[in-house]
């Protein structure tokens, strides 16, 4: 424990330190002097020559431009979705697992009302357990379950838009860019990618605007292309910067900021940033809906707001998941502000300990009428029981 929290002590020291506030002037300085043409010139350079080191994001328009929430309609529904699992226990001697998408249709104004409700499915057979089952039998376990759980909720939360009336907005929370999928089977990805952008293709289809919420976010796509306009190596990367420069300073003092702390400087309670491209290279086969995304000060923290590109291009569905969002959050319990509808959603969507414990019982039972004994594997049996 002495080495732990010598550690900690020596995490707390390597803190930003107050001195650190210059530094944080210059950035939001930075971000107001970059010309965005000029940014968006050097990342097609860039893509065309040397790889660039970073995940960055491209302006669409400007990089410090600010924006105020527009008014609500009188009438108004809020769609969310959620999900959650019991995972594939590869020491049961069953394989199986389940899957609860819960969701909340929130309707504010003259006729209010709350539907919340949840949908759970029991997945055992072969082509529920493994991707390609008579072949490659690619299991669905792990991060695949991730991205099958994904996928479900988008399309739970399109279904759960029949239960509302226009004008609505539908949310999801975390990110709609399926990062995992970059780096699976061309098969696999196809299929999930075919089935995410079908329920994307119903809300365009419906007019319903469709967006995520994604809270404190971890991002700094906006911070790296900054540190691309400062960034003078064709090749090489960092280890062989040449520069000793207030560039190279600046560049690495933004090497640990993330992008909520570039806009808590910036915006206003309210307002958000300009929109931004992900250059995620699973985007390019993400058709017409293609992820952008804007930072939203909420009044307590910077949110990152997803939502696909014919949302953002449409100024009445753009204003509207701006001022939507925003009102959700003054309408939250707590501090800092998450929307009420997506609390809703999780909260139907989750399963309990004592319903996990439930659902093993359940199974042990149904399989003990077929006379069939649970076993689990020794190894679970040894971390259950005291060792000798």
């Amino acid at each position: 424990m002495d080495v732990l929290y010598q550690r900690i002590e020596q995490m707390a020291a390597e803190l930003p330190r107050v001195e650190a506030k210059q530094q944080w002037l210059q950035v939001q300085d930075y971000v107001r002097q970059v010309d965005p043409q000029s940014l968006r010139q050097k990342l097609r350079r860039r893509e065309r020559g040397a790889k660039i080191p970073w995940l960055v994001a491209k302006p669409i328009h400007t990089l410090a431009g600010t924006f105020a929430a527009s008014s609500l309609p009188a009438d108004l529904s809020v769609v969310a979705a959620d999900g959650s699992s019991i995972p594939p226990d590869r020491h049961s001697a069953v394989r199986y697992y389940v899957l609860n998408m819960g969701y909340a249709v929130l309707t504010y104004g003259s006729a209010p009302q709350a539907v919340l409700d949840s949908r759970v499915q029991a997945c055992f057979e072969p082509e529920e357990l493994y991707f390609d089952p008579l072949g490659k039998r690619i299991p669905i376990e792990g991060t695949r379950l991730g991205i099958h759980m994904s996928v479900e909720e988008m399309a739970g939360l399109r279904d759960a838009t029949y239960l509302a009336t226009s004008p609505m907005v539908a949310l999801r929370d975390g990110s709609l860019i399926l990062w995992n999928l970059q780096s699976e089977e061309v098969e696999l990805k196809r299929h999930y990618l075919e089935r995410f952008l079908t329920a994307l293709d119903d809300l365009r289809q419906g007019g319903i605007p469709v967006c995520s919420y994604i809270s404190y976010p971890g991002s700094q796509d906006v911070v790296n292309s900054l540190r691309l306009m400062l960034c003078d190596v064709q090749s090489g990367g960092c280890t062989h910067c040449p520069q000793d420069t207030d560039q190279r300073r600046l560049c690495l003092f933004m090497n640990s900021v993330w992008d909520r702390q570039v806009y808590a400087g910036l915006l206003g309670p309210g307002e958000r940033s300009d929109i931004f491209e992900s250059q995620s290279a699973i985007l390019n086969q993400y058709r017409e809906h293609r992820i952008q995304f804007f930072y939203l000060n909420v009044g307590g923290e910077i949110a990152r707001i997803e939502a696909p590109q014919w949302v953002m291009e449409d100024p009445d569905m753009l204003d509207l998941v701006h001022s939507a969002v925003f009102d959700q959050c003054q309408r939250s319990g707590q501090y800092p502000p998450y929307p009420p509808a997506l609390i809703e959603a999780h909260e139907q969507a989750v399963i309990s300990a004592p319903e996990r414990a439930t659902v093993q019982v359940l199974v042990e039972q149904a399989l003990a009428e077929k006379g069939i004994f649970y076993v689990r594997s020794a190894k679970d049996r040894s971390k259950r029981g005291r060792g000798v």
